[in-house]
């Protein structure tokens, strides 16, 4: 593993508190090895550049001389950004640890990104995906019942990967899921998911459920199935569907919230099953909901302007 270097130590933060970060990241916020190792990246980036030009750890003009990097590298804006914000959370670290007394990050804007609306699919595509026949083997039936609890209840591809046993209030229609940052919430399982579900415990061997921590879905080995493992198989159904192979578990994901808010759902109800820490980051749904609203009123409305002239 690449060791993180820390230029003029005597004037900024000392190496441990670089370490000391991402063993926080990861053991007290939660993140995913995936985040840790991109944070690190970022932070080997960023001390590399100070040391090349001999410029301080905790002052604004080395966070700018960063940025004015990253401009020149040519990089796309959500990539710059990401990197900036690794450097903005490592600072306000050390400033909590007491290894810097102020922020040199703050104040300097970060390059704005454009957020993307979510894609989602369509009631034909969601019909595709869980109702076209398939096999009967213990592989297909758990294979439909991860479809289907993407699309019933949310899930990210980790917290459906994470579930166990003991997470799945069989009668009470509910999953627990462990979320980002450790945090536990309560997810409604639809009638559908919960048959599919019970069908594959049932063809596994494992029926009825007992409350022990032992992985619900299981690879042919018998060991927790993968996040890479979920989306190689869903990448397989897709094609066999017919449908988008770049579709991921993730827009299924978005396919449910933005189905649920199509239907008249509260918008904090939503945000608390997709465990959203802020609303603003829900709220992205109601833009994609509001552009359909749009389309429909174009193409059927008399008088909408987008259909010819004025009868």
């Amino acid at each position: 593993m690449q060791e993180i270097k820390n230029p003029k130590a005597e004037s900024g933060p000392p190496l441990q508190a670089l370490e000391a970060f991402l063993k926080d990241l990861e053991t007290i916020r939660g993140a995913s090895a995936h985040t840790v190792s991109a944070y690190r990246r970022d932070l080997i980036e960023f001390t590399g550049h100070l040391e090349s030009r001999s410029l301080p750890v905790d002052h604004a003009d080395s966070v700018r001389s960063f940025l004015g990097h990253l401009f020149r590298r040519g990089l796309a804006r959500t990539t710059m950004s990401r990197k900036i914000a690794a450097v903005r959370a490592f600072y306000r670290f050390s400033l909590r640890r007491g290894y810097l007394t102020a922020d040199p990050s703050e104040g300097i804007p970060a390059p704005k990104t454009p957020r993307p609306n979510p894609r989602f699919l369509n009631l034909e595509e969601v019909t595709a995906l869980l109702d076209s026949p398939t096999g009967k083997r213990v592989i297909d039936l758990r294979d439909l019942a991860m479809w289907e609890l993407f699309y019933s209840s949310g899930l990210r591809v980790s917290e459906l990967a994470a579930m166990d046993v003991a997470n799945w209030e069989a009668e009470g229609g509910l999953l627990r899921v462990r979320g980002k940052g450790n945090k536990t919430r309560l997810v409604p399982l639809g009638e559908k998911a919960s048959r599919r579900l019970k069908t594959y415990m049932e063809a596994s061997g494992r029926w009825p459920a007992g409350k022990d921590y032992q992985p619900v879905f299981l690879n042919r080995r018998g060991q927790r199935l993968s996040v890479r493992g979920i989306q190689k198989r869903l990448e397989k159904r897709l094609l066999e569907c017919g449908l988008d192979t770049k579709i991921s578990p993730h827009v299924l994901r978005h396919t449910f919230a933005t189905h649920l808010l199509e239907s008249g759902a509260d918008l904090r109800a939503i945000q608390e099953m997709l465990g959203h820490e802020s609303l603003q980051t829900t709220q992205r749904y109601t833009h994609v909901t509001m552009e359909r609203l749009l389309e429909v009123y174009d193409r059927s409305h008399p008088r909408s302007g987008k259909k010819g002239e004025d009868r």
